[in-house]
């Protein structure tokens, strides 16, 4: 019956039309690196934000893009040199444009390059970088400056190794040559884990309609309730001891963190794909197959194989949300890695907070009516209207 509902829904999924998606929060990037004597590096646009923004007729394929880059670069340049600026205490450090062309970056699609030095001069200590590129056309646009190698102090930083982050409302900053501490290491990458599951109500959702039923034990020979059972056939009853609603709590918790580590990494990796829309559709219908089990739970043998089922869908949303961090993965395994753990950092913190009060409130007259039913019927409702709204293409 379960795998013939989900059979069923991604047929919907995959055979609705969907609407066009919204555009992402787009990015550019700007190599600002030191030599000797003179700054150099290149500025990296995509392809399709040059196509939108400048109506650039640039061809799909790579090749025939290069030279069209090439034939345009000087439309493009002039309007970089007044959106980019270093300057120093002795003013503005004039940009030379060396050189164009065009990379990809997996995953992302293609970027043009516009490859630029200043003339020799002596380099200061502190740099003030102006980086305006963009944001008149999308206040949520972004630009990185990502910094390769600094010849005057001998360090190494890496390819993408990103210094500073620039947006409409932070555009002009201040760039210590002398202290790099950059951006978005990959350490910074468990707070990022923490935070998207936190911010990810609907992920927050699954676990906690999951937890009301942890502190719950079914009792299928229980007496006739038309709360949380199946009239005349069980009931929901308290758990005992803080032991017993521990244990299946870890195995909830367990279940739900290899089924979307499982897909996290394979998504993260790229090995694995699946329309977004199929995914944040399933994400929904898990919510609410799970909130309805609270309440005539059908699914008491099989409740672990819904939990790792549904949580394999969970960790391809969480693989998307990667795709919007503000960097290019060189060091991938690592953060994928460490988002993971920031995840299950963030999703023990929800368990830490919520487990504690439902303990104590399981025995209490309201519990199942209120918390459980009513808990249930509200988180379903929430989630059966995103599913309509994700699976139909209304978002």
């Amino acid at each position: 019956m379960l795998l013939a509902l989900c059979a069923s829904v991604v047929c919907l999924v995959l055979l609705t039309p969907g609407t066009a998606q919204a555009h992402a929060t787009g990015e550019n990037y700007v190599w600002l690196n030191v030599a000797s004597d003179h700054l150099e590096g290149r500025f990296e646009i995509g392809l399709a934000e040059l196509r939108k923004n400048f109506g650039l007729s640039l061809p799909e394929d790579p090749d025939q893009a290069r030279a069209e880059v090439a034939a345009t670069a000087n439309t493009v340049q002039q309007y970089l040199l007044e959106a980019f600026s270093v300057s120093t205490e002795d003013g503005e450090l004039p940009l030379s444009f060396t050189g164009t062309d065009v990379v990809e970056a997996e995953g992302l699609g293609y970027f043009a390059q516009y490859f630029y030095r200043t003339a020799a001069t002596t380099i200061p200590e502190q740099l003030t970088v102006r980086n305006e590129i963009l944001f008149e056309k999308d206040r949520f646009h972004r630009s990185l400056l990502c910094i390769e190698y600094n010849r005057q102090t001998g360090e190494a930083f890496g390819e993408e190794f990103t210094a500073l982050v620039f947006s409409a409302s932070n555009s002009e900053q201040v760039l210590d040559l002398t202290n790099i501490e950059g951006l978005l290491r990959v350490r910074d990458f468990v707070w990022q884990g923490v935070l998207h599951i936190w911010i990810g109500i609907d992920h927050v959702l699954f676990l906690l309609a999951l937890l009301l039923t942890s502190v719950l034990v079914w009792r299928p020979n229980g007496p006739e309730s038309a709360v949380g059972a199946t009239a005349g056939r069980g009931a929901w009853e308290p758990v005992a001891s803080v032991k017993t609603a521990l244990w299946t709590i870890t195995k909830i918790v367990t279940t739900f963190t290899v089924a979307h580590s499982i897909t996290l990494s394979l998504a993260a990796l790229d090995i694995i794909r699946l329309p977004s829309r199929l995914v944040e559709s399933i994400i929904a219908l898990s919510i609410v197959l799970v909130a309805i089990n609270n309440i005539f739970p059908k699914f008491r043998e099989g409740h672990w194989i819904l939990i790792f089922f549904f949580g394999l869908f969970h960790g391809m949303g969480f693989a998307s949300v990667m795709g919007d961090l503000p960097f290019r993965m060189m060091h991938l395994v690592q953060i994928i890695l460490a988002f993971n753990i920031g995840v299950e950092l963030g999703q023990l913190a929800i368990v830490a907070a919520a487990f504690p009060v439902i303990y104590l409130l399981r025995k209490t007259a309201f519990y199942k009516p209120v918390i459980l039913i009513g808990g249930s019927i509200a988180i379903g409702a929430m989630a059966l209207y995103w599913f309509v709204e994700r699976a139909f293409g209304l978002a």
